[in-house]
Parts: C-alpha cells; structure tokens; sequence
C-alpha cells in the first residue's frame, strides 16, 4: 500500500478489520482449551499413576529408579500441559477483553484516543509516557 492510499483508511475500516480479526482469532480458542484441557487430564492421569506405583514399591526394590524417573518424567509433563493449558485460558480472557475494547471502538468511542492525540500535539506526554512515570512515582513509595 502506497503512503497515498494509506492516508484513505478511515479509523473506522481499521477498527472493523481489527474486530474482524479478532473475532476469528476467537473462534480458534475454544478448540484450543478443548485439546489442551484433554492433554492437562492426560498427563495428570499419568503422572498420579506413575505416582501410585512408586509409593507401591518397597525403598529396595530394583525397579524404584525406573519408577522414580518415571514419574518424575510424567510429573514434568503434567507441569508443561498445566502451563499450556493456562496459556490457552489467559488468551481467552484476554481476547474477550480485547473484543470487547474494539467493539466500543466501532461504536465510535475515539473520544479519549481523540483527547491522547490532542495532549501529544500541543506538547504533553503520551499515555504510554504518563504510565510510566506513574509506575517510577509508585515504585519509589
């Protein structure tokens, strides 16, 4: 796209292909949390068996260290599909969040982006410009 053309957009088809974007991108979670939640049953399933079995075992018994790696291999698959699983979780929440945040957009609520735009002309710090320097005020507290 030519700097031209770009100057053609309007903030409003912008906000109609991000919503449109975001909107597909959430359809895709749903069977994510669903596969992810499978593995995490999985791998705790395997992890307490592995578990079980090893508490079964006398502290002698030649076979406790491969039940001990056993488990311990199991445990750290379980650990890797509860992070995975909660990747998927906050993903969800954070593209509800983010729908919700683009749908107010299409329904015209610029009005503070408008106000930002305004402060950085005339000279003023940017949003991102003013957190910060709130973050440094709070952390010296």
């Amino acid at each position: 796209m030519e700097a031209g053309e770009l100057l053609l957009v309007t903030p409003e088809d912008m906000v109609l292909a991000i919503l449109k974007r975001r909107e597909a991108m959430a359809t895709k979670l749903p069977k994510e949390l669903a596969a992810r939640t499978e593995e995490n049953d999985r791998a705790y399933a395997l992890a307490r068996e592995a578990k079980t079995h090893l508490e079964s075992l006398p502290e002698d018994d030649e076979n406790r260290e491969k039940a001990l790696a056993a488990y311990e291999e199991n445990e750290a698959f379980r650990r890797r599909t509860a992070s995975r699983l909660q990747v998927v979780k906050n993903s969800i929440a954070d593209q509800e969040e983010a729908l919700a945040f683009w749908k107010s957009m299409q329904e015209g609520d610029f009005g503070h982006l408008l106000d930002d735009a305004e402060r950085v002309r005339e000279g003023g710090s940017s949003s991102y410009a003013r957190a910060k320097k709130q973050a440094t005020k709070e952390g010296q507290s």
